[in-house]
């Protein structure tokens, strides 16, 4: 977050277009009252808008996308601060039913995380970020708390929760198509790596890789092969397939252990599975361009290469926080930085006062895992819903160890992680409320 993102959002809202928003905006809030798919459609394209980012660097900028979609990347985050406005509102609304506590105890340490982060940034960084940046964690963190975790109810709100996840990937599937049919060249502008409408590679993969496990429970639960699960299959392999083309292994190992989890009781689905991904892989291979260049590699070769292209990052951040281990190393400029290691990075920039917290985030989510495995050799009835909360939240550990995604801030895999945080928690609600009422009769 920064000034050009405020005067972005300023000139949006004083736009010709800002009052046809505000009076569609109204509208649509005032339907989505009273519409549980709307609301999270809401959210899908609010976790969409937050994935908006172009490259930029001294050398280099991205090329331009066609119209509109440049346009949309260009408003990408004042749009998510719009459209997190409009969630709020919606968790304003939102009577609670028989759940009352919402936050997961993981989400608990991870806002302690980034409440020392806020204070480092006060103490010797730039005070206007750092209100800034705690101001839209904190609005992030509350819309969550009070909208999607508060609206998991039922069944039916679980169904859409996830549909709502899965729904980013299909939009960021069909936009980043469309763009590709007519010129591919803007999203592999950096070293032939498919980074799409995202910053860089490495984020496309992560939002691809962290909608996975969502594709996967939705074509699990159409039993019959119909228009939508032939829309969701279509999906996955869409999703896949530029998932690959990102060259991200940090991606790929997430897709790859998503896979894993969820069908890790199912071997024969497993094989079948990796099958027909291993026969994607060859019918698409002739269509790809293979040509080695300088620096150009083939993407084949990013994941058969067996170098370690973060171990240089890695220990200097081991040493960053041995050498600065009580409030990390000081601030070089007025804001954080992070390595390609999300636990590393909090012992390097907050010492122990971040890390101690940060492992009690890994420690409940572990928990959190162990419990829904539990679960799921009880209650037959909710295989696939466990499996999916497994799966993601394996996928998001495992890719946390090469980069540091858990700690940002306004981020698609900070909402996606703290919705599949919030599903697991309702799971582990309904079971509990499910014993208590056996115990009574």
């Amino acid at each position: 977050m920064n000034s050009d993102y405020i005067s972005k959002l300023f000139n949006l809202i004083l736009s010709p277009y800002s009052i046809v928003g505000l009076v569609v905006g109204l509208l649509i809030l005032e339907k989505a009252k009273h519409s549980q798919r709307l609301s999270w459609l809401l959210f899908s394209l609010c976790c969409f808008c937050a994935s908006l980012n172009k490259y930029e660097d001294q050398w280099v900028s991205a090329p331009p996308l066609v119209f509109p979609l440049e346009q949309l990347r260009g408003a990408g985050r004042p749009l998510t601060i719009i459209l997190l406005g409009v969630l709020l509102l919606l968790g304003f609304m939102t009577k609670t039913k028989w759940r009352q506590i919402f936050i997961p105890e993981a989400v608990k340490y991870l806002i302690l995380v980034q409440v020392v982060f806020f204070i480092k940034i006060i103490a010797y960084g730039d005070i206007v970020f750092a209100f800034l940046a705690g101001f839209t964690f904190a609005g992030l963190a509350t819309m969550v708390i009070k909208g999607p975790a508060c609206w998991l109810q039922d069944g039916k709100s679980f169904h859409l929760g996830v549909w709502s996840l899965g729904m980013v990937g299909v939009i960021f599937g069909i936009i980043n198509t469309f763009q590709a049919s007519i010129n591919m060249s803007a999203l592999t502008f950096s070293h032939g790596r498919f980074s799409g409408t995202t910053g860089n590679a490495q984020h496309a993969a992560v939002l691809l890789a962290a909608t996975i496990p969502s594709i996967i429970f939705l074509i699990e639960t159409n039993k019959k092969w119909n228009l939508t699960k032939l829309v969701w299959v279509g999906s996955l392999i869409l999703v896949s397939y530029f998932l690959f083309l990102t060259g991200s292994r940090t991606g790929v190992s997430m897709a790859i252990i998503s896979v894993l989890s969820f069908y890790r009781h199912r071997v024969p689905k497993l094989i079948g599975f990796g099958f027909i991904v291993f026969a994607i892989a060859v019918l698409v291979s002739p269509f790809l361009d293979l040509d080695t260049t300088a620096i150009n590699a083939p993407i084949t070769e990013r994941y058969i290469s067996a170098g370690n292209s973060r171990e240089g990052a890695w220990l200097g951040l081991w040493n960053d926080f041995i050498s600065y281990p009580l409030f990390g190393a000081p601030l070089r400029g007025g804001r954080l930085g992070f390595g390609e290691n999300s636990w590393l990075a909090v012992g390097s920039t907050a010492g122990l006062l971040g890390f101690i917290p940060m492992l009690m985030f890994g420690f409940e989510c572990l928990k959190m895992l162990f419990k829904l495995d539990n679960l799921y050799r009880r209650e037959s009835r909710y295989h696939l819903q466990v499996s999916t909360v497994i799966a993601a939240l394996a996928s998001f550990l495992v890719g946390s160890f090469t980069e540091a995604f858990l700690l940002g801030n306004l981020t698609f895999p900070v909402m996606a992680l703290l919705v599949y945080l919030s599903l697991g928690k309702y799971l582990l609600d309904v079971d509990r409320v499910h014993s208590q009422y056996q115990d009574v009769s």
